[in-house]
């Protein structure tokens, strides 16, 4: 099958993460499986990945495509929040790497079905899980135009937060918004000229990342992840945004360094011990990687390794 989802960084994941020597591998989102494949393909011939994914369309794609795989993967439908849930019970303490790519995958991008999308009409959804309860069009229409402008300015990082929620009221006092064409238009109005794009692309990813829970997602699996691994078994995720690599940065910090003693103290007396060391430095797309997939170009993995 053809247009799978171009995964970023690859041979970055790969080396930091010692596939080669790797028996047993998480990727918590699986999406359409290029982590998955690429770590099968340099594993051990007994190595088995399980892959995680709360989009059943996409597990489905997944299962086609690493169908020659099949008796060395395990595919489960879930969110990764739930990490400590839907691990198997005898892997708990025992995996060998864990992955997270937070990024959207090209089919949710692609599909105007989906909602996720400004340049194209669409339902107004953004739900990763159909199932969920929250989409995106309850949001615009039933939120006040603080709730709307709060999420756009700390979500979306938008400037122009303020016009754009009082548009979105306006708007919807004259209907319902349902479409992601309408918003679009909305927010093309409230804000023309050449920031327009880049405030749909904001107020978007805004919503997305709060229908969808995203942020505190991520805080939630963390120290799940910590857990799951062994002693030397190592946890990279790769995020798209500063929000998101804020809360990945700051997790392994404090774990490498989680001493509560007051400054001027000589020596420790808390008792805290590191659980995890940083591996390597902040890890960026090459220009080649980002000359043949744009999409790429935000993209930043940071690596940790458990200490016990």
């Amino acid at each position: 099958m053809e247009g799978y989802h171009q995964s970023v960084l690859v041979r970055e994941v790969l080396e930091l993460l010692r596939a080669e020597e790797a028996r047993l591998v998480y990727d918590v989102t699986a999406g359409d499986g290029g982590h998955m494949e690429a770590f099968l393909q340099v594993m051990p011939s007994a190595g088995r990945v399980s892959g995680i994914d709360r989009d059943p369309q996409a597990l489905q794609r997944l299962r086609q495509r690493l169908a020659s795989y099949a008796d060395r993967i395990q595919v489960v439908r879930g969110n990764f929040r739930d990490l400590q849930t839907l691990l198997a019970q005898s892997d708990q303490g025992h995996v060998d790497a864990i992955l997270a790519d937070l990024g959207i995958s090209t089919l949710q991008i692609t599909v105007p079905e989906k909602g996720f999308m400004f340049s194209a009409d669409g339902p107004l959804a953004m739900q990763m899980d159909p199932q969920s309860g929250l989409s995106a069009e309850t949001v615009v229409n039933e939120f006040d135009e603080g709730q709307l402008g709060e999420i756009f300015r700390t979500l979306g990082e938008e400037r122009a937060w303020r016009r754009i929620a009082r548009a979105v009221v306006r708007a919807r006092s004259r209907g319902r918004i349902i479409r992601t064409g309408q918003l679009a238009d909305i927010i093309r109005a409230a804000v023309p000229g050449p920031h327009t794009i880049k405030s749909c692309a904001r107020v978007f990813q805004s919503l997305r990342i709060f229908v969808n829970d995203e942020l505190r997602n991520l805080e939630l699996f963390l120290p799940q992840a910590l857990s799951a691994l062994r002693p030397g078994g190592r946890l990279g995720v790769i995020s798209f945004h500063s929000l998101e690599d804020r809360i990945v940065k700051e997790f392994i910090r404090n774990e490498a360094d989680p001493c509560t003693c007051p400054p001027k103290l000589p020596f420790c007396v808390c008792g805290a011990v590191a659980r995890l060391r940083p591996v390597g430095r902040l890890v960026v797309p090459s220009a080649a990687e980002v000359a043949a997939n744009p999409s790429a170009r935000s993209a930043r993995l940071r690596v940790a390794e458990k200490i016990v």
